[in-house]
């Protein structure tokens, strides 16, 4: 299983030693990370290389996955092949596994967005590939998805994800407090009966390093 959070920025304090950056720190306590700040910002390829070898130096086996930038989800309705190109050699740098692909509310279950989509991943490769298509029906999710060689993301508590190999869970929070909200165990619980061994769990809210700790201590 991979547990791990949204990014490593926010580590608290108490964890990291003095003179250790929070990446390292992260990398000592966690096996992985999705870096989210790609879908805003892409960092350089020489920034991804020294990523790898900081952490490589305390967690050889750390696995980074990477979220896609909106220039591809959001602006350019998967035609930017500009970007995809950059964001590969970022995530090759990394030697990331996995890439996660969020499509807007917007990008609408249309015969023309399903040949966008259809025609974007048929012409790229080398990774995992990980969707959450927001909107869509779950009719077209479990036949385009598969045929697609995509990983369905879900929030466990929200949806269930289709039939595949392993799973990309993210969460967020519960309720209306969303970001705010503290997993409780019995939540826990219900991730632990879920999880397959090679699924891939990440928390993403201010309370997502502790929780990501106490499911790890779950696990074990």
């Amino acid at each position: 299983m991979q547990i791990g959070t949204c990014g490593w920025s926010y580590l608290p304090k108490k964890f990291v030693s003095p003179g250790m950056s929070r990446l390292t720190a992260y990398a000592k306590i966690f096996d992985s990370v999705e870096i989210t700040s790609t879908f805003y910002q892409m960092p350089k390829t020489s920034t991804a290389r020294a990523w790898r070898k900081e952490v490589d130096a305390v967690n050889p086996n750390f696995e980074f996955s990477v979220k896609i930038p909106k220039l591809i989800t959001h602006v350019s309705n998967f035609s930017d092949q500009g970007t995809w190109e950059k964001i590969k050699d970022i995530a090759e740098a990394l030697r990331a596994k996995v890439l996660v692909f969020q499509t807007p509310k917007t990008f609408a279950e249309t015969k023309a967005n399903i040949k966008r989509l259809s025609d974007f991943f048929k012409k790229i490769d080398g990774f995992e590939f990980a969707l959450e298509p927001r909107g869509w029906s779950r009719e077209t999710i479990e036949t385009l998805l598969p045929e697609l060689g995509l990983k369905h993301i879900v929030d466990p508590f929200s949806e269930k994800p289709i039939k595949q190999k392993f799973n990309y869970y993210r969460l967020h929070g519960r309720g209306n407090i969303m970001y705010r909200y503290r997993f409780k165990e019995d939540d826990l619980d219900f991730l632990k009966k879920r999880m397959k061994k090679k699924d891939y769990l990440r928390f993403n809210n201010i309370f997502m390093y502790d929780d990501a700790m106490r499911m790890i201590e779950l696990v074990k």
